[in-house]
Protein backbone atom coordinates (compact mmCIF):
# COMPACT_ATOMS: atom_id res chain seq x y z
CA UNK A 1 0.00 0.00 0.00
CA UNK A 2 2.92 2.74 0.93
CA UNK A 3 5.06 1.84 -2.30
CA UNK A 4 1.41 2.62 -4.55
CA UNK A 5 1.42 5.94 -2.63
CA UNK A 6 4.84 6.90 -3.08
CA UNK A 7 4.26 5.62 -6.86
CA UNK A 8 1.61 8.34 -7.28
CA UNK A 9 3.33 10.98 -5.38
CA UNK A 10 5.93 10.55 -7.77
CA UNK A 11 3.87 10.61 -10.99
CA UNK A 12 2.31 13.36 -9.66
CA UNK A 13 5.56 15.23 -9.10
CA UNK A 14 6.97 14.57 -12.75
CA UNK A 15 3.96 15.61 -14.32
CA UNK A 16 4.19 19.27 -12.69
CA UNK A 17 7.84 19.95 -13.82
CA UNK A 18 7.11 18.70 -17.33
CA UNK A 19 4.14 21.24 -17.44
CA UNK A 20 6.44 24.05 -15.70
CA UNK A 21 9.34 22.85 -18.64
CA UNK A 22 6.73 22.87 -21.17
CA UNK A 23 5.34 26.32 -20.14
CA UNK A 24 9.20 27.95 -20.04
CA UNK A 25 9.96 26.67 -23.24
CA UNK A 26 6.58 28.53 -24.69
CA UNK A 27 7.43 31.94 -23.17
CA UNK A 28 10.86 32.12 -24.47
CA UNK A 29 10.04 30.73 -28.55
CA UNK A 30 7.23 33.91 -27.97
CA UNK A 31 9.51 36.37 -27.07
CA UNK A 32 12.19 38.08 -29.87
CA UNK A 33 15.72 37.14 -28.68
CA UNK A 34 16.59 40.69 -28.54
CA UNK A 35 14.34 41.40 -26.12
CA UNK A 36 16.04 39.75 -23.63
CA UNK A 37 19.22 41.28 -24.08
CA UNK A 38 18.17 44.91 -24.56
CA UNK A 39 17.12 47.31 -21.77
CA UNK A 40 13.75 48.57 -21.86
CA UNK A 41 13.49 52.78 -22.17
CA UNK A 42 10.91 55.16 -20.71
CA UNK A 43 9.54 57.20 -22.81
CA UNK A 44 7.95 60.33 -21.96
CA UNK A 45 4.60 61.69 -23.98
CA UNK A 46 4.79 65.69 -24.00
CA UNK A 47 1.16 67.36 -22.95
CA UNK A 48 0.60 69.62 -25.99
CA UNK A 49 -1.79 71.61 -23.93
CA UNK A 50 -0.56 74.85 -23.22
CA UNK A 51 -1.06 75.85 -19.77
CA UNK A 52 -3.28 79.11 -19.41
CA UNK A 53 -2.87 81.55 -16.57
CA UNK A 54 -6.17 82.68 -14.85
CA UNK A 55 -6.94 86.65 -15.19
CA UNK A 56 -6.15 88.76 -12.50
CA UNK A 57 -9.20 89.93 -10.40
CA UNK A 58 -9.37 92.70 -8.31
CA UNK A 59 -10.77 92.65 -5.11
CA UNK A 60 -12.86 95.10 -3.93
CA UNK A 61 -12.64 96.27 -0.31
CA UNK A 62 -16.01 94.19 0.86
CA UNK A 63 -14.40 90.72 -0.30
CA UNK A 64 -10.69 91.65 0.75
CA UNK A 65 -9.12 89.93 4.12
CA UNK A 66 -10.73 90.36 7.38
CA UNK A 67 -8.79 89.62 10.30
CA UNK A 68 -10.32 87.94 13.19
CA UNK A 69 -10.09 90.24 15.55
CA UNK A 70 -12.81 92.31 13.07
CA UNK A 71 -14.57 89.46 12.82
CA UNK A 72 -14.86 88.78 15.96
CA UNK A 73 -15.89 92.43 16.37
CA UNK A 74 -19.15 91.97 14.05
CA UNK A 75 -20.07 88.84 15.27
CA UNK A 76 -20.49 90.93 19.27
CA UNK A 77 -22.35 93.53 17.41
CA UNK A 78 -24.55 91.47 15.64
CA UNK A 79 -25.45 89.47 18.72
CA UNK A 80 -25.99 92.36 21.01
CA UNK A 81 -28.34 93.76 17.90
CA UNK A 82 -30.85 90.52 17.66
CA UNK A 83 -30.95 90.73 21.14
CA UNK A 84 -31.62 94.32 21.41
CA UNK A 85 -34.10 93.46 18.64
CA UNK A 86 -35.79 90.56 20.87
CA UNK A 87 -36.21 93.44 23.94
CA UNK A 88 -39.84 93.86 23.90
CA UNK A 89 -39.32 96.35 26.93
CA UNK A 90 -37.44 97.51 29.57
CA UNK A 91 -39.60 96.33 32.41
CA UNK A 92 -42.79 93.71 31.97
CA UNK A 93 -46.18 95.25 33.16
CA UNK A 94 -47.62 91.96 34.23
CA UNK A 95 -46.36 89.54 36.50
CA UNK A 96 -45.73 86.82 34.93
CA UNK A 97 -43.51 87.20 31.32
CA UNK A 98 -41.53 84.97 28.90
CA UNK A 99 -37.53 86.39 30.23
CA UNK A 100 -36.25 86.28 26.73
CA UNK A 101 -38.32 89.05 25.84
CA UNK A 102 -36.76 91.57 29.05
CA UNK A 103 -33.72 92.06 30.21
CA UNK A 104 -33.52 90.57 33.59
CA UNK A 105 -34.64 92.52 36.51
CA UNK A 106 -32.01 94.58 38.78
CA UNK A 107 -32.25 95.41 42.44
CA UNK A 108 -30.80 97.73 44.82
CA UNK A 109 -28.56 95.73 47.26
CA UNK A 110 -31.15 95.93 50.24
CA UNK A 111 -33.65 94.63 47.79
CA UNK A 112 -31.50 91.63 47.01
CA UNK A 113 -30.33 90.72 50.34
CA UNK A 114 -34.31 90.76 51.34
CA UNK A 115 -35.04 88.34 48.56
CA UNK A 116 -32.17 85.97 49.71
CA UNK A 117 -33.45 85.71 53.17
CA UNK A 118 -37.01 85.35 52.06
CA UNK A 119 -35.54 82.00 50.88
CA UNK A 120 -33.56 81.21 53.59
CA UNK A 121 -36.59 81.02 55.97
CA UNK A 122 -37.01 77.95 57.79
CA UNK A 123 -40.41 77.22 55.71
CA UNK A 124 -38.30 76.91 52.52
CA UNK A 125 -34.94 76.30 52.34
CA UNK A 126 -34.06 76.64 56.48
CA UNK A 127 -30.41 78.39 55.79
CA UNK A 128 -30.24 81.30 57.51
CA UNK A 129 -26.97 80.34 58.81
CA UNK A 130 -25.48 80.20 55.41
CA UNK A 131 -23.39 83.11 53.81
CA UNK A 132 -24.19 85.41 51.36
CA UNK A 133 -21.71 86.58 48.32
CA UNK A 134 -20.89 89.00 46.01
CA UNK A 135 -19.90 87.99 42.31
CA UNK A 136 -18.54 90.92 40.39
CA UNK A 137 -16.89 91.64 37.25
CA UNK A 138 -13.98 94.19 37.20
CA UNK A 139 -12.67 96.15 33.84
CA UNK A 140 -8.46 95.58 33.60
CA UNK A 141 -8.34 98.20 30.85
CA UNK A 142 -6.71 101.18 31.20
CA UNK A 143 -6.07 104.16 28.47
CA UNK A 144 -3.50 102.16 26.32
CA UNK A 145 -5.38 99.40 24.13
CA UNK A 146 -2.74 97.10 24.75
CA UNK A 147 -1.81 97.88 28.53
CA UNK A 148 -4.40 96.00 31.07
CA UNK A 149 -4.20 95.87 35.02
CA UNK A 150 -3.08 92.86 36.96
CA UNK A 151 -5.13 90.70 39.20
CA UNK A 152 -5.79 92.77 42.52
CA UNK A 153 -5.19 91.00 46.10
CA UNK A 154 -6.39 92.59 49.52
CA UNK A 155 -7.24 92.19 52.67
CA UNK A 156 -10.42 94.42 54.36
CA UNK A 157 -11.62 94.91 57.82
CA UNK A 158 -15.43 94.81 57.43
CA UNK A 159 -17.52 96.87 60.52
CA UNK A 160 -19.16 93.64 60.76
CA UNK A 161 -17.57 90.62 61.33
CA UNK A 162 -18.89 86.75 60.42
CA UNK A 163 -16.99 83.50 61.04
CA UNK A 164 -15.86 82.46 57.56
CA UNK A 165 -12.71 80.39 57.09
CA UNK A 166 -10.12 79.15 59.71
CA UNK A 167 -7.41 81.57 60.45
CA UNK A 168 -4.56 82.21 57.89
CA UNK A 169 -1.16 81.40 58.68
CA UNK A 170 0.89 84.63 58.99
CA UNK A 171 4.86 85.42 58.29
CA UNK A 172 6.31 88.36 60.28
CA UNK A 173 9.74 90.11 59.29
CA UNK A 174 11.07 91.81 62.06
CA UNK A 175 14.40 92.94 63.77
CA UNK A 176 13.74 93.61 67.37
CA UNK A 177 12.66 91.16 69.92
CA UNK A 178 9.92 92.99 71.03
CA UNK A 179 8.19 92.43 67.92
CA UNK A 180 9.06 88.90 68.06
CA UNK A 181 7.76 88.13 71.21
CA UNK A 182 4.71 90.36 70.35
CA UNK A 183 3.76 88.75 66.86
CA UNK A 184 4.46 84.83 68.57
CA UNK A 185 2.26 86.44 71.31
CA UNK A 186 -0.52 87.19 68.35
CA UNK A 187 -0.33 84.15 67.02
CA UNK A 188 2.08 83.96 63.95
CA UNK A 189 3.20 80.83 62.85
CA UNK A 190 6.87 82.27 62.48
CA UNK A 191 8.62 85.61 63.50
CA UNK A 192 12.06 86.31 63.29
CA UNK A 193 14.67 88.73 61.05
CA UNK A 194 15.05 88.48 57.09
CA UNK A 195 18.51 86.79 57.29
CA UNK A 196 16.73 83.97 59.60
CA UNK A 197 14.18 83.54 58.25
CA UNK A 198 15.79 83.43 54.43
CA UNK A 199 17.77 81.20 55.53
CA UNK A 200 15.65 78.89 56.62
CA UNK A 201 13.76 78.89 53.86
CA UNK A 202 17.26 78.20 51.56
CA UNK A 203 17.80 75.39 53.72
CA UNK A 204 14.05 74.17 53.16
CA UNK A 205 13.16 74.54 57.18
CA UNK A 206 10.18 76.75 55.87
CA UNK A 207 8.07 76.38 52.70
CA UNK A 208 6.66 80.08 51.88
CA UNK A 209 3.91 78.37 50.73
CA UNK A 210 2.91 77.39 53.59
CA UNK A 211 1.45 80.99 54.35
CA UNK A 212 -1.28 83.16 53.49
CA UNK A 213 0.47 86.47 54.68
CA UNK A 214 3.43 87.97 54.78
CA UNK A 215 3.80 91.22 57.13
CA UNK A 216 6.93 93.27 57.39
CA UNK A 217 8.29 96.10 59.93
CA UNK A 218 9.61 99.35 58.07
CA UNK A 219 13.29 98.85 59.23
CA UNK A 220 13.57 95.73 57.37
CA UNK A 221 12.32 96.79 54.40
CA UNK A 222 16.03 96.74 52.35
CA UNK A 223 16.40 92.95 54.52
CA UNK A 224 13.72 91.40 52.79
CA UNK A 225 14.32 91.94 49.55
CA UNK A 226 16.09 88.70 48.69
CA UNK A 227 12.98 86.72 49.79
CA UNK A 228 10.55 88.77 46.51
CA UNK A 229 11.13 85.58 44.24
CA UNK A 230 9.56 83.01 47.47
CA UNK A 231 6.08 85.19 48.22
CA UNK A 232 5.95 86.98 44.47
CA UNK A 233 2.09 88.69 45.00
CA UNK A 234 2.49 88.05 48.82
CA UNK A 235 5.34 90.25 49.12
CA UNK A 236 5.26 92.97 51.78
CA UNK A 237 4.68 96.04 50.32
CA UNK A 238 3.16 99.55 51.63
CA UNK A 239 0.67 100.12 49.51
CA UNK A 240 -1.04 96.68 50.30
CA UNK A 241 -0.68 97.63 53.67
CA UNK A 242 1.52 94.50 54.63
CA UNK A 243 4.66 96.90 55.11
CA UNK A 244 4.36 99.16 58.00
CA UNK A 245 5.59 100.73 61.36
CA UNK A 246 2.93 99.41 63.42
CA UNK A 247 2.54 95.52 63.61
CA UNK A 248 -0.54 95.04 65.27
CA UNK A 249 -2.43 97.62 63.19
CA UNK A 250 -1.12 95.09 60.68
CA UNK A 251 -1.85 92.05 62.14
CA UNK A 252 -5.62 93.08 62.51
CA UNK A 253 -6.30 93.66 58.83
CA UNK A 254 -4.95 90.82 57.79
CA UNK A 255 -5.83 88.15 60.79
CA UNK A 256 -9.77 89.43 61.39
CA UNK A 257 -9.89 91.03 57.99
CA UNK A 258 -10.94 89.01 54.82
CA UNK A 259 -9.20 88.68 51.80
CA UNK A 260 -9.98 88.82 48.03
CA UNK A 261 -8.20 87.89 45.01
CA UNK A 262 -9.37 88.13 41.40
CA UNK A 263 -9.06 86.12 38.13
CA UNK A 264 -9.07 87.11 34.89
CA UNK A 265 -11.34 86.14 32.17
CA UNK A 266 -9.32 87.80 29.55
CA UNK A 267 -6.91 90.23 29.33
CA UNK A 268 -9.39 92.93 30.08
CA UNK A 269 -12.12 91.44 32.12
CA UNK A 270 -11.63 89.89 35.46
CA UNK A 271 -13.75 88.34 38.29
CA UNK A 272 -13.67 88.36 41.89
CA UNK A 273 -16.01 86.76 44.27
CA UNK A 274 -16.18 87.80 48.54
CA UNK A 275 -18.00 86.92 51.08
CA UNK A 276 -20.46 89.71 52.11
CA UNK A 277 -22.41 87.92 55.97
CA UNK A 278 -24.50 85.57 56.90
CA UNK A 279 -28.08 85.17 56.33
CA UNK A 280 -29.38 85.87 59.05
CA UNK A 281 -27.39 89.06 60.28
CA UNK A 282 -29.61 92.40 59.72
CA UNK A 283 -29.90 93.95 55.99
CA UNK A 284 -28.07 97.07 57.62
CA UNK A 285 -25.13 95.48 58.82
CA UNK A 286 -24.87 93.64 55.02
CA UNK A 287 -25.27 97.48 53.49
CA UNK A 288 -22.26 98.64 55.48
CA UNK A 289 -19.94 95.61 54.44
CA UNK A 290 -21.05 96.29 51.00
CA UNK A 291 -20.49 99.26 51.30
CA UNK A 292 -16.51 98.51 52.46
CA UNK A 293 -16.28 96.28 50.02
CA UNK A 294 -17.30 98.65 47.39
CA UNK A 295 -14.68 101.82 48.25
CA UNK A 296 -12.11 99.18 49.10
CA UNK A 297 -12.01 97.67 45.42
CA UNK A 298 -12.14 100.82 44.09
CA UNK A 299 -9.19 101.97 44.87
CA UNK A 300 -7.55 99.44 42.60
CA UNK A 301 -7.97 101.91 39.67
CA UNK A 302 -8.04 105.43 38.72
CA UNK A 303 -12.23 106.41 38.85
CA UNK A 304 -11.28 108.72 35.40
CA UNK A 305 -10.16 105.25 33.71
CA UNK A 306 -13.97 104.89 33.95
CA UNK A 307 -15.81 102.47 36.65
CA UNK A 308 -13.84 99.74 37.86
CA UNK A 309 -16.70 97.27 38.73
CA UNK A 310 -18.79 96.63 35.74
CA UNK A 311 -21.59 94.19 37.69
CA UNK A 312 -22.42 93.13 40.72
CA UNK A 313 -24.90 90.03 41.06
CA UNK A 314 -25.76 88.51 45.09
CA UNK A 315 -25.65 84.87 45.28
CA UNK A 316 -26.69 83.04 48.69
CA UNK A 317 -25.82 78.71 48.21
CA UNK A 318 -27.67 76.83 47.65
CA UNK A 319 -30.34 78.91 46.55
CA UNK A 320 -30.15 79.42 42.48
CA UNK A 321 -31.24 82.39 42.23
CA UNK A 322 -28.85 85.37 41.60
CA UNK A 323 -29.82 88.86 42.23
CA UNK A 324 -28.46 91.79 39.82
CA UNK A 325 -27.53 94.98 41.73
CA UNK A 326 -27.78 98.48 40.29
CA UNK A 327 -24.08 98.86 40.66
CA UNK A 328 -24.54 102.53 38.65
CA UNK A 329 -26.23 103.60 42.22
CA UNK A 330 -23.18 102.59 44.47
CA UNK A 331 -19.54 101.99 41.97
CA UNK A 332 -17.86 105.50 41.37
CA UNK A 333 -16.99 106.22 37.73
CA UNK A 334 -20.98 106.22 36.13
CA UNK A 335 -21.57 109.68 37.35
CA UNK A 336 -19.37 112.72 35.64
CA UNK A 337 -18.91 114.10 39.39
CA UNK A 338 -17.46 110.76 40.70
CA UNK A 339 -14.25 112.51 38.50
CA UNK A 340 -12.08 114.89 39.99
CA UNK A 341 -8.68 116.17 38.16
CA UNK A 342 -6.40 114.24 40.30
CA UNK A 343 -8.10 111.12 39.21
CA UNK A 344 -7.42 112.61 35.65
CA UNK A 345 -3.61 112.77 36.40
CA UNK A 346 -3.32 109.31 37.62
CA UNK A 347 -5.59 107.64 34.76
CA UNK A 348 -3.07 109.50 32.32
CA UNK A 349 0.22 108.73 33.95
CA UNK A 350 -0.84 104.64 34.30
CA UNK A 351 -1.40 104.87 30.37
CA UNK A 352 1.90 106.26 30.36
CA UNK A 353 3.30 103.65 32.07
Amino acid sequence: MAASISKSLMLKLNLHQVYQTRALHCLTSWLPQTSLSTNFTQIRHRNSNHRVKDATVQATKENKFISKKSKKKALTTLAATVEKSTILADKPVDDVWVRKFYPPPRFSIEEALQRHQAFAQPAMLNNLKGLIYLDMRLDFSTKKKTKFLGNIRASVRLPHEFPYGSPPNILVFCKSEENVNLAMSLGAKQAGTPQDIIKQINEGVLNPKDFEHVLSTSDCSNEILPARSHFRDRFPQKAKGSLGPDLKEMWDVFYYGYCYESTKLSDAIGHVQVPLGLLEQPVEDLVENFQTYISHICQHRPVALGPFIQSISVLAPPSPEEFIVKVEDYVPGYKSEDVDSDAEDEAEAMGQS
